[in-house]
């Protein structure tokens, strides 16, 4: 998860390992703590935003009550939408870059890599 700042939190999962709503809800309750470390003047605000895309574990019903129960805006990303999603064009695109084709040998290199965004413009994420 990440905000024009930066990287806020992130997790690989266990090779084999699908996400479901359980295992997103769990991230969700280690993401708003890392939000309290990492960004404390956003703990406790409306001022979260969260764009989500039409997978099941982010539409599910215990997943939208996890996040009316956090307090944050969710704003859904349309299914079929042409367009890419912030993610997709920000963040990926700028790890891309970062990486510059850099490959990893095995899962624990990709690991131990220290997370590569760190956005400078603030102006490029109005609200």
């Amino acid at each position: 998860w990440w905000d024009w700042q930066g990287i806020i939190h992130y997790e690989l999962l266990p090779y084999g390992q699908i996400l479901n709503t359980d295992l997103y809800c769990q991230q969700l309750d280690r993401l708003k703590e890392a939000i309290a470390q990492k960004r404390p003047d956003l703990d406790n605000s409306s001022g979260i935003v969260f764009h989500l895309d039409y997978t099941r574990p982010h539409t599910s019903i215990v997943t939208r009550q996890k996040l009316r129960e956090l307090g944050w805006e969710v704003i859904l990303h349309p299914p079929y939408s042409p367009d890419l999603a912030p993610s997709d064009y920000h963040l990926f695109l700028s790890m891309a870059n970062n990486f510059g084709g850099e490959k990893f040998a095995s899962r624990q290199g990709c690991e131990n890599r220290p997370p590569p965004l760190r956005v400078r413009d603030s102006r490029i994420y109005p609200r």
